[in-house]
């Protein structure tokens, strides 16, 4: 579509024009948070979403509600959380599976953009989030494999696959996100030090943890890696553990989804915690 080309030109001009013209100073003293630096977090991000949109609009627009999962899991797992009201109770299984594989892709999505602004926090929490995501995957294919039935379209209208992940709008939230999390990382290390951050890591799963991680990513030179790895891992349970009470919600009260979503959720939530036990003993 034009409107689609349209955006595509403005990514291009927004991280090969936009992005390099930036200075690379700090905004404020002391503060590790520069115009060149809010922006390329926010081009990265945004280019990763926009991909996956575009898979799942233009490439597998007619896919299964698994498929869907997957892309998801790149794009807006919420997405998914929403399309549950709808679901049936024979199709239950099939839709938290779908979930499930969302936060599988999300842990790989975390991967590659720890990879891409640290590969010294990526050394120590890969075998993490790849234990995690396997757990995931897992959940979900116990779920899809016992409970066989006639493939679901997964195909929807256009206004329900969510709004474009390069809007002007979805940016601007994610660059203010980037800022607040930015300068209140600064100030939780200065008045309640390590203690405090580990707060945080739990309190920003409320919202979209990615400027978080990015922003601890981008000042390694301040916070230990180990510390960094740890408050990553927190945060993803408690995204986790968000998500979840998002689709229980969403699922109603009496809905046979319910169950499923408790249970599924859950076991990755326990397999999350252990593994972060692990890490803060080993």
């Amino acid at each position: 579509k034009n409107d689609e080309m349209i955006t595509l030109a403005k990514f291009l001009a927004i991280s090969g024009i936009i992005l390099p013209m930036l200075p690379n100073e700090n905004l404020i003293p002391d503060v590790n948070l520069t115009p060149y630096g809010i922006w390329l977090a926010t081009v990265v991000v945004s280019g990763i979403s926009y991909l996956s949109y575009l898979l799942k609009r233009y490439v597998f627009r007619e896919s299964g509600i698994l498929v869907s999962g997957i892309v998801g899991g790149l794009y807006s797992i919420s997405v998914l959380a929403r399309k549950i009201r709808k679901a049936s109770p024979q199709e239950a299984p099939e839709y938290v599976a779908a979930m499930l594989l969302a936060v599988s892709m999300m842990f790989l999505r975390f991967l590659i953009l720890i990879g891409i602004f640290s590969v010294a926090t990526l050394t120590v929490i890969y075998p993490y989030l790849l234990i995690m995501s396997a757990v995931s995957a897992g959940a979900a294919w116990l779920l899809h494999s016992k409970w066989k039935r006639p493939a679901v379209s997964g195909a929807t209208d256009e206004d329900e696959d969510g709004s474009n992940p390069l809007e002007f709008k979805v940016a601007l939230i994610f660059a203010v996100l980037f800022v607040v999390f930015t300068i209140a990382t600064h100030y939780t290390l200065i008045y309640a030090g390590k203690g405090g951050l580990t707060l945080l890591s739990f309190v920003s799963g409320f919202s979209d943890i990615t400027p978080f991680i990015l922003n601890l990513l981008q000042g390694t030179g301040s916070v230990p890696v180990s510390l960094i790895t740890a408050c990553s891992m927190q945060a993803i349970v408690s995204n986790i553990a968000v998500n979840m009470c998002y689709a229980l919600f969403f699922s109603g009260k009496k809905s046979s989804l319910r169950s499923w979503i408790l249970g599924g959720f859950g076991c990755v939530i326990v397999a999350n915690v252990l593994l972060l036990l692990f890490f803060y003993f080993l």
